[in-house]
């Protein structure tokens, strides 16, 4: 399979809105965007971020299903004399607009150019999926602007509104990852086995951690809540206890 450029401003043709993504490794394996790791995909220099996962990176973000108020990327550095906060990113210090996909965000709304839009597991309760990440389509950077976040710290954000034109299908928030829902993986678009929930207790004579076992069944890293993906004909292994 030819992986398609994620350098697109707009929908990429065969990747539908609702199609859901087992992992971030798949979702960057169809080109819908074009990062692994970070959630802004894009540049300043191409006009705008060519597509954002929203999956609740930051504590200021607010997500109203066709209407998202996303925070910039940047954890920032502690202010002079003061130690580093401590826990897993917790914000450091302010934001700014020159970091490079904040640059890319605020560029859109220049330049008019939307953005696509995959919501993740970690997002708001009422409008992301229960596991996997899902196209959510197309929109419209409307407002660029800093504003005070919660730890006391300057952020960067950026109001998106769901595009109306092009005409896009509703919020798919009916496709939630759970049962026998379509996925696409690289060898195209096909119904993936259903869902597996490994619950063996661990034992102290195993040389395997329960992640290692359940990788080992799955085939696929793990998701939130212990819930991991096989594909169909893939004949599991057994685990030892």
């Amino acid at each position: 399979m030819v992986r398609p450029s994620p350098r697109v401003h707009g929908d990429i043709p065969g990747l539908d809105v609702g199609l859901m993504f087992a992992d971030r490794a798949d979702l960057y394996d169809s080109g819908l965007h074009g990062n692994k790791e970070p959630g802004i995909f894009g540049r300043e220099a191409d006009g705008g971020a060519f597509s954002i996962v929203v999956n609740g990176g930051y504590e200021d973000d607010k997500d109203e299903g066709d209407l998202i108020v996303y925070t910039g990327e940047g954890k920032g550095k502690p202010e002079p004399g003061q130690s580093p906060k401590p826990g897993k990113n917790v914000q450091q210090g302010s934001q700014n607009m020159a970091s490079p996909g904040n640059a890319a965000l605020n560029a859109n709304l220049k330049n008019n150019n939307p953005v696509r839009v995959v919501r993740g597991p970690e997002g708001d309760i009422k409008y992301r999926p229960i596991q996997g990440y899902r196209y959510d389509g197309l929109y419209n950077v409307t407002k660029a602007y800093m504003e005070e976040g919660k730890a006391g710290f300057k952020m960067c954000r950026f109001e998106l509104q769901r595009c109306t034109m092009p005409k896009q299908p509703p919020l798919p928030l009916h496709i939630t990852g759970e049962g026998a829902t379509e996925y696409w993986s690289p060898d195209g678009r096909e119904r993936l086995a259903e869902r597996t929930r490994s619950n063996a207790p661990e034992t102290s004579s195993s040389t395997r951690t329960f992640q290692q076992k359940r990788q080992e069944i799955t085939g696929k890293k793990t998701l939130p809540g212990n819930l991991s993906f096989r594909k169909k004909g893939v004949v599991p292994a057994v685990a030892a206890t």
